[in-house]
């Protein structure tokens, strides 16, 4: 039996004090004693330079001490020698590895972000510039990139046409990840600048329908062809414009304007103007650069220094915070608003040593500041890009461009929103038509007529709506939904049986009650659902009448003058949507009516209605795409698009809202497309409530 003196019980605490201390003073010998093993996937060959600019920034900062006396250690997996998945997966398995610099290409992104979320570690990527990874993976705080996405290259591309008074561009942009964000947002600073868009398409790359798409690009006679594309297609494009003879000018992003296009076209490529990434010039990197290497710095040599300065700084924020989560003390490093330190070895050095100690000094790096979306994180508010143009054989530098701060909100080229000055409902303010007095009944048209696992958020928007008016009292019987409705069977989905329209929400396709399924939504069935005509193929039809409130749904893709349904189906368009609404109001099929459209181009399909008692609301002006919103991370899908969450959050969140009222709230919300209200003056009042409409 062991007896204790109750008289030194006091000698407990302080013996277990004494281990912990001989234990943190063991702990803090071995940690000062280890390197700082940093990752990296990226390619170390290709056009790209990038060894150069990560090993000059570990010999600067390794020179000054490193991180509190640690070295930096650079785990490099080569993804042009290997997979970068399965080289990915091994960073992810080595525990001494908590920041990777990378990976190569937004598709990479969004496969291999949400594991290294999960295992918190940190991802920061120098080259990866889709203008949708913010939206994906924002707030989070475990993804950021140390170059702006193409949204911010796009912005610069138009003012520099803007500035040379261009009037007339057509785009033409790979089917890619890279190629999506100048689909996507051409058009809206287009519409911004005032520039009209003669024709915009995607192309695979390196497919032979490219020379047709040019073609078709040259036969508006633009001023300018815009390719978002490799330098391979870059050179097709370039060829066919000399063939042609037209006076028409070419203009690449980055991906194109590299030395193989002038290798390809030889004095062909002459007067060939692009943009291009690069430092700030008032950092002094680009100089200090060639005097290191003896040649310029590559493209992405100063979001890769930047990239890891970042990783550097965040280890030493936590050395400094142990008990603080690695999303954390990045935010606290990119939000810093102390002493500004720059990115050269001595400045850089002065920043670990301030950050180590608890600080948090404003950080800037060969790239210009790095300030970061104050709400998403992920992106710089600035990054600057060369306007080039190839003179004898190279590519001469203009003019650096800056892409502006978002003002004070602090906020990213990605997140911008449409300018208020350009939102003006059509014709005049005052309604120019009375509806009918005698309400005699409510029907809806519910339409989500895409296939495959890709355009999951066309089914969730739609069975959202359907679920809306349901909750709203609006009997199933009352509500025609045509829905493709294969996303619940898709091989591709973690949670058979279920569609849901936010992360971890409910399944919305359980009970919904689908009248049309599979190839029988067409527009064909459209037309014949909503003229009531009832046939063998189409046995559900609004049975209205001119004492009937109408409302209908669509969520699709869409093309300048068409509404796409799946596969080889005739689309719905612009000439069949003006028809259609001049038969229902001439067959008296309605009291009122109202379509909401989210679809690329949605403008485009109502330019010519002008039915009494139709208004139609869509999320795209007629030259823009509309956007994706709400990413889910567990099943790799967009939800929904942004303009009808914001549509839908607006009307829950506001149950007497109005319908002017919800076009300005979208209008003010949605981001990358201009909201368009079209026909009102021939509507009747826009100020009644949006619920009291949706309503039997």
């Amino acid at each position: 039996m062991i007896i204790i003196d109750k008289n030194k019980l006091w000698l407990i605490p302080l013996i277990l004090i004494l281990i912990l201390a001989a234990g943190w003073a063991g702990y803090t010998i071995y940690h000062a004693s280890t390197p700082v093993r940093i990752g990296v996937l990226l390619p170390m060959t290709g056009d790209i330079e990038l060894n150069e600019p990560l090993e000059w920034a570990k010999e600067n900062l390794n020179r000054q001490g490193g991180i509190g006396g640690r070295q930096i250690e650079l785990v490099y997996k080569d993804t042009s020698q290997g997979d970068t998945t399965s080289l990915a997966r091994e960073l992810l398995a080595d525990d001494s590895v908590r920041i990777v610099i990378g990976p190569p290409t937004s598709d990479d992104v969004y496969l291999l972000a949400p594991e290294f979320i999960k295992k918190e570690k940190l991802l920061i990527s120098p080259l990866t510039t889709s203008g949708d990874i913010i939206r994906a993976f924002g707030k989070n705080g475990y993804f950021w990139r140390t170059a702006q996405g193409d949204v911010g290259q796009v912005k610069a591309i138009l003012s520099v046409l803007n500035d040379k008074k261009v009037q007339r561009i057509a785009v033409l942009c790979e089917n890619s990840s890279y190629g999506e964000t100048f689909y996507d947002w051409t058009g809206f600073f287009a519409t911004e600048y005032g520039i009209g868009i003669t024709s915009i398409h995607q192309f695979e790359p390196g497919s032979s329908t490219l020379e047709a798409d040019v073609q078709e690009a040259l036969a508006e006679d633009p001023e300018y062809i815009l390719a978002a594309c490799g330098d391979t297609d870059a050179a097709v494009i370039k060829r066919l414009i000399d063939r042609s003879k037209k006076p028409v000018k070419l203009f690449l992003t980055d991906a194109g304007g590299v030395p193989a296009l002038i290798s390809s076209l030889g004095a062909a490529a002459e007067g060939i103007e692009g943009t291009s990434p690069t430092a700030d010039p008032g950092t002094g990197f680009a100089v200090a650069y060639d005097e290191k290497f003896g040649h310029p710095p590559t493209d992405y040599a100063a979001s890769a220094y930047d990239a890891l300065l970042l990783a550097t700084y965040a280890t030493a924020r936590q050395d400094a915070s142990f008990l603080e989560s690695p999303a954390d003390s990045m935010r606290k490093v990119v939000y810093g608003n102390g002493t500004p330190k720059g990115w050269d070895a001595q400045e850089s050095y002065e920043a670990l040593v301030a950050i180590r100690s608890g600080q948090t000094p404003a950080i800037a790096g060969a790239s210009g500041p790095l300030d970061y979306d104050t709400e998403f994180g992920v992106d710089p508010l600035v990054t600057y890009y060369s306007y080039w143009v190839v003179e004898e054989g190279t590519f001469h530098t203009t003019e650096v461009l800056g892409s502006a701060k978002a003002g004070s909100s602090g906020t990213s080229s990605a997140r911008t929103h449409a300018s208020t000055s350009l939102m003006a409902l059509s014709g005049t303010s005052a309604a120019q038509y009375q509806p009918p007095e005698n309400r005699t009944g409510f029907m809806a048209v519910v339409v989500g007529p895409s296939r495959g696992w890709n355009n999951y958020r066309h089914q969730s928007d739609a069975l959202a709506v359907y679920t809306l008016l349901r909750k709203n009292g609006v009997p199933d019987d009352n509500i025609i939904l045509m829905l493709y409705d294969d996303i619940p069977t898709d091989p591709q989905n973690p949670i058979r049986g279920d569609i849901h329209n936010i992360p971890k929400g409910s399944n919305l396709r359980s009970g919904a009650g689908v009248d049309y399924t599979g190839r029988q939504v067409s527009a064909r069935t459209l037309k014949n659902v909503l003229t009531g005509n009832r046939t063998e193929e189409t046995p559900f039809v609004l049975d209205s009448d001119q004492g009937t409130d109408v409302f209908v749904y669509i969520a699709s893709h869409g093309q300048q003058g068409g509404i796409v349904f799946y596969g080889k189906q005739e689309p719905f368009t612009t000439d069949d949507f003006t028809e259609l609404t001049a038969t229902m109001e001439r067959e008296g099929r309605y009291r009122q009516i109202v379509y909401m459209v989210d679809t690329c181009f949605g403008e485009s399909i109502a330019k010519d209605a002008t039915a009494k008692g139709m208004l139609y609301f869509t999320g795209a002006a007629s030259s823009e795409p509309s956007l994706g919103a709400v990413y889910d991370m567990d099943i790799r899908q967009w939800l929904s698009d942004e303009f009808t969450a914001g549509a839908l959050n607006a009307i829950r969140a506001n149950p007497d809202i109005t319908f002017r009222d919800l076009y300005t709230v979208t209008y003010e919300k949605v981001t990358g497309s201009h909201v368009r209200m079209l026909n009102n003056e021939n509507f009747g009042s826009i100020d009644v409530p949006v619920q009291e409409f949706l309503q039997p």
